[in-house]
C-alpha cells in the first residue's frame, strides 16, 4: 500500500469512529469531491467487505440482519451526531456500493450488528440514491429492487403488508406471494402486484405517473378515482393525475430500465425533460436560457459517459450551446453543485 493510499485509508477510519476535529471532517469529505479518489475508496470499500464476509457469513439468511439495520439506521434513541454521521456515511458507502453492485443496507448491516437481546419495534425505513448514483437493495420479503439517482423508498417495518413508497423512479423485481400483494404507492398513484417486474416513476411535484411493465402482471390504481388499470407485458401506462387522462402504449422495456446498467437514455425527451435527466444524473444543476429550444427533442444512449462527453456529443447533434460552471467554494468551507447553462446556437 503506497503512502497516499494509507492516508486515505486512516482518514476515512478516523472519521468513521469519531475522531478528529472540524479540519478531518473536511478533509473526509473532500475525499469524494470529483473522481481522483475512486480507485483507493474502491480499494477501501473492497477490503471492508472482504474482512466480514467469511465462509459462514456468505451461507447465512440476511433477512434478520437486515431488519436490524433497518431499526438501528432509523431509531429515534440516537442522538443528533450518530444520526448525522449515519446520514453521511450512507452517503458515500452507497456511491461506492452502486459502483460494485453490492447490496447497500447488507454491507452497513453487517458492520452495525448489535446483541441478540436488542429489542425491534415498528419504524419506518427509509433508503435513497444520492444524486449522481444509483442503488440496489434487497427487501425484507426477498423482493430485489433498484433506485434511480434522487430517488427514495419507505416503508415500515415489520414489512407484513409489503407495501412501500416511492419518490422518484425505480425498478423491482417482486418476489411472488399469491396472498400478499405487493404495493408501490406514489404522490398520485399505486401500483398493486403479485409477482413481476417492472420499472416506475413517481416524481413528487411531477403530475405523471409512468410504469413499464417487463414481465408479470400489475394494476395502477390512480388517487382519487374509483378506476384501476390493469397491464400486459411491453406496455406503457402514464397517467396524468391533473388531467385524469391515461395513455397506454407498446414499449420496450429494456429501454426504460437500461439505467440499472449505467445508460442514460433519451427517448425523444424534450429539453425541460433532458436537463431534468442531466441534473438527477450527474447531480449538477441545470438552467436553460433560450426558449428556442424548449421543442426540441434528444434520442441518445450513453454508456457511463462523463457530463462533458454527453455535452459535447448532444452539441453535435442539436442547435445547443454549453457553459460549465464548476463547484464554487463559499465562506463556510461548503460547495455549490457544478452548473450547466444551455442555449441555443
Amino acid at each position: 500500500m503506497d503512502k497516499k493510499q494509507q492516508e486515505i485509508f486512516n482518514i476515512i477510519e478516523n472519521y468513521l469512529k469519531g475522531n478528529g476535529s472540524r479540519s478531518s471532517v473536511a478533509r473526509f469529505a473532500e475525499l469524494f469531491r470529483g473522481n481522483k479518489n475512486e480507485t483507493v475508496l474502491k480499494k477501501k470499500m473492497k477490503a471492508d467487505w472482504d474482512a466480514i464476509s467469511d465462509e459462514e457469513l456468505q451461507k447465512a439468511d440476511l433477512s434478520p440482519v437486515l431488519y436490524k439495520i433497518h431499526f438501528l439506521i432509523n431509531s429515534e434513541k440516537k442522538g443528533k451526531h450518530s444520526r448525522n454521521t449515519t446520514r453521511k456515511i450512507l452517503h458515500w458507502y452507497s456511491r461506492i456500493a452502486a459502483m460494485l453492485l453490492l447490496p447497500l443496507l447488507t454491507i452497513w448491516g453487517i458492520y452495525q450488528l448489535t446483541s441478540k437481546d436488542q429489542t425491534v419495534s415498528s419504524t419506518l425505513v427509509e433508503v435513497s440514491a444520492p444524486l449522481g448514483s444509483r442503488v440496489r437493495m434487497t427487501l425484507p420479503d426477498g423482493t430485489k429492487g433498484w433506485l434511480n439517482s434522487g430517488s427514495v423508498l419507505t416503508y415500515q417495518a415489520p414489512f407484513e403488508k409489503r407495501s412501500v413508497s416511492v419518490e422518484g423512479e425505480a425498478f423491482f423485481d417482486v418476489r411472488t406471494d399469491s396472498l400478499r400483494p405487493f404495493l408501490v404507492q406514489g404522490p398520485r398513484s399505486t401500483v398493486k402486484v403479485l409477482g413481476t417486474r417492472f420499472n416506475v416513476k413517481m416524481w413528487p411535484g411531477e403530475e405523471l405517473t409512468e410504469v413499464v411493465l417487463e414481465e408479470g402482471k400489475v394494476e395502477l390504481l390512480p388517487v382519487k378515482s374509483d378506476r384501476s388499470f390493469s397491464m400486459e407485458p411491453g406496455e406503457m401506462l402514464v397517467y396524468n393525475s391533473k388531467e385524469r387522462r391515461l395513455k397506454r402504449s407498446q414499449v420496450k422495456p429494456e429501454y426504460y430500465s437500461a439505467w440499472i446498467d449505467g445508460k442514460l437514455v433519451l427517448r425523444g425527451d424534450s429539453m425541460q425533460e433532458m436537463a431534468r435527466e442531466l441534473s438527477r444524473w450527474f447531480n449538477v444543476d441545470v438552467e436553460v436560457r433560450d426558449s428556442k429550444l424548449q421543442d426540441y427533442t434528444f434520442r441518445a444512449t450513453f454508456v457511463d459517459e462523463k457530463l462533458e462527453d454527453v455535452l459535447r456529443l448532444l452539441k453535435l447533434t442539436s442547435p445547443i450551446e454549453y457553459k460549465i460552471i464548476d463547484n464554487q467554494r463559499d465562506k463556510n468551507g461548503d460547495f455549490s453543485r457544478k452548473k450547466v447553462i444551455i442555449f441555443h446556437k
